[in-house]
């Protein structure tokens, strides 16, 4: 391949992913790897990514991205772009995601739940039936072994059945282009591709840390912001200030930052699905919504404004909502809780 065509291949990556921002794309010299290191130049977020190519697609239509940021916010996550459909729009409707299996060199296969993957839409919210997106602590698993020189196979057995996939990504230049993103990290990214990565932008937390223990996490009431009403539940077409309470048992390490995702389960037309919102909230905030927290003893409790819509074809459900709390130490940790969403009178 010329470095021509490796640059307009670069470019049009780069237009696919950064939606039309211009930002410089670069490639470890003799890998299929490929970064582009960025900061937000008012809040500072790590924006960088990282592109892997699979070995064996010829047509360069597959590859794994590493992504340091979700709409702005800091956050890990990945997501495989495939030559070949991985779910239909049917299946990401009614919340069918793919069994997706990843093995890192020799160590333990490791196997992503439904809750780790979802589907990817456009603009248009159409699914992309080629993408999927991963968001799970595997991710620092595969990014700590393809830094470590492991190359990492993904297997996909799609719902709908027929032959499973089964990608290859190299592990060669990975560990250069992470450094050179800062290893997801805060602050600036570097700018030489000379640069050796230093040993310490592995994502993992030190040795000898750990995120509190969780023992129950759970919704207690919501305020609906306009009558001031306290429900169970949210009122579609209403703003309310929901509490997620997290009870743990503590070990030192303090809440320092976390990120609020969220589903919407709905029914329409005779049938049920499930939608991921492209919308991260932060905590502490950042120009987005605000989110209040406080602690209550050994609970940690979230108030987040929720807002579902009201609409006439489409009857919404539930949000569930996924938080990852950030600690002290370094450590962070995930909880999963879904809300019921009423019709509007």
């Amino acid at each position: 391949m010329t470095r021509m065509s490796l640059r307009a291949r670069g470019l049009a990556l780069l237009a696919a992913l950064a939606a039309g921002s211009v930002h410089a794309i670069d490639r470890v010299p003799g890998t299929q790897t490929y970064y582009s290191s960025r900061t937000d130049p008012i809040t500072d977020v790590n924006t960088s990514f990282v592109i892997i190519y699979e070995v064996n697609d010829l047509a360069e239509q597959t590859y794994l991205t590493f992504r340091c940021a979700d709409d702005g916010r800091p956050e890990l996550w990945a997501a495989l772009n495939s030559k070949n459909d991985l779910l239909s729009e049917q299946d990401a409707a009614l919340g069918l995601m793919p069994a997706v299996t990843m093995r890192l060199g020799s160590d333990a296969p490791i196997v992503l739940s439904s809750r780790d993957l979802s589907s990817v839409v456009n603009q248009n919210d159409e699914v992309k039936t080629t993408a999927l997106a991963i968001n799970s602590t595997a991710v620092r698993q595969v990014v700590n072994g393809l830094v470590s020189g492991k190359r990492l196979v993904v297997r996909v057995n799609r719902s709908s059945g027929g032959q499973a996939l089964t990608y290859t990504f190299p592990a060669g230049g990975f560990a250069t282009a992470w450094g050179q993103v800062n290893g997801c990290a805060m602050g600036p990214a570097r700018t030489s591709a000379s640069a050796q990565p230093q040993s310490n932008v592995v994502l993992t937390p030190p040795s000898g840390t750990a995120a509190p223990k969780f023992t129950r996490w759970y919704f207690t009431t919501c305020r609906d912001t306009g009558i001031g009403a306290v429900r169970t539940g949210l009122v579609a077409g209403r703003a309310h200030l929901c509490d997620l309470v997290i009870e743990t048992v503590p070990n030192g390490a303090q809440p320092v930052g976390a990120t609020f995702r969220y589903e919407l389960e709905y029914r329409e037309g005779g049938r049920t699905g499930k939608l991921m919102l492209e919308t991260t909230d932060v905590w502490p905030s950042s120009g987005g919504a605000v989110i209040a927290f406080r602690q209550n003893g050994n609970n940690l409790i979230f108030t987040l404004p929720l807002n579902v819509r009201a609409r006439a074809d489409r009857v919404y459900t539930s949000i569930n909502v996924t938080a990852n709390v950030t600690f002290s130490n370094g450590s962070s940790k995930k909880v999963y809780e879904p809300l019921p969403v009423k019709p509007a009178n």
